[in-house]
């Protein structure tokens, strides 16, 4: 496994442009938000003490007053958008089942996030296989013109898996966890119900993930172009190497949650109440959401040298 991911850090070194263009497309994605968000934002705060005293801390009743007069994307803000927050609400909301409950800007911007990171994941996958010792940027976007297609089809395929482990899964386990919970006789018993469910189902989600991550990958590697044929193929090289492919995937999602908790260790003791600290905590941000994107590629480079050495192909 060592070796494995080894080579997959070496190929994601040599092509650091993907990482780039990823956070461009992050960046993007959430000023469409982030501008009328703070608009918002500053005409809630008006010209009184609230504004002094939000730059010390958040206050609770200023917050209370603004998540009873603002609607629509803006009652997303919330305490929890701090630290590690938005990743354990956006797991939360994931496992259960609400992300088709959020609001139509965030769903449309959803949308579009999507379809700008089907397109770079094309570029990137396509460039790892084709040209693993580096590209141009116009051969990088060469690659994602050619693989778009197919990822799209592919992402399709992936989002309607979910949904229907959503219908099929999420809600009625949901009900019987709850049954179960308000059958328990101790709170402690009802808080292990309820901890189960959410470890299986975020166990489920993690197997669902990797298995699209290999035929992502076998769609670059062996140019497939049936994407239905590509995941049952997927489908079966995690079934022959399923312990060796699953430590790999916790080992690297192990990496990101110590990226989380360094993260949020840091940024809570950075002080912000003046400019320069400010504009620390706003670069260690993008640091994070940065180291956040590299990670998400080297799952798939590490990935993709695994298929490589267990599947016999030779990249020489």
């Amino acid at each position: 496994m060592t070796r494995v991911l080894l080579l997959g850090w070496r190929l994601l070194t040599q092509h650091k442009k993907a990482v780039f263009f990823l956070y461009l497309a992050n960046l993007m994605v959430a000023a469409l938000l982030l501008i009328p968000f703070m608009e918002t934002f500053d005409r809630s705060l008006g010209p009184g003490l609230y504004r002094e005293q939000m730059v010390g801390s958040l206050d609770y009743d200023w917050y209370a007053l603004f998540r009873d007069r603002v609607s629509g994307f803006a009652s997303t803000f919330a305490p929890w958008v701090m630290g590690a927050g938005p990743f354990a609400k956006n797991l939360e909301t994931l496992l259960d089942g609400e992300i088709s409950e959020s609001p139509w800007e965030i769903l449309s911007l959803g949308g579009l996030y999507v379809l700008l990171q089907t397109f770079l994941l094309a570029a990137a996958l396509g460039s790892f296989a084709l040209d693993p010792k580096g590209t141009s940027t116009r051969e990088f976007f060469r690659n994602g013109a050619a693989f778009f297609g197919r990822f799209f089809r592919l992402s399709v395929l992936a989002l309607l898996t979910f949904w229907l482990i959503d219908s099929w899964m999420i809600g009625p386990l949901t009900s019987l966890v709850n049954e179960m919970g308000e059958g328990a006789l101790t709170d402690r018993g009802a808080f292990y119900w309820y901890l189960s469910r959410y470890l299986l189902l975020l166990v489920l989600f993690m197997v669902v993930n990797m298995l699209f991550d290999y035929a992502k990958i076998k769609v670059v590697v062996e140019d497939r172009s049936s994407m239905i044929l590509c995941f049952v193929s997927g489908v079966s090289f995690c079934k022959r190497y399923f312990l060796s492919a699953s430590a790999l995937y916790l080992v690297i999602a192990g990496a990101g949650v110590v990226g989380v908790l360094v993260y949020t260790g840091v940024e809570h003791v950075l002080p912000q109440q003046t400019w320069f600290p400010i504009l620390l905590a706003i670069l260690w941000q993008q640091l994070y959401l940065i180291a956040r994107l590299a990670i998400r590629l080297f799952f798939y480079t590490s990935q993709m040298q695994f298929y490589l050495e267990r599947d016999g192909f030779n990249r020489e």
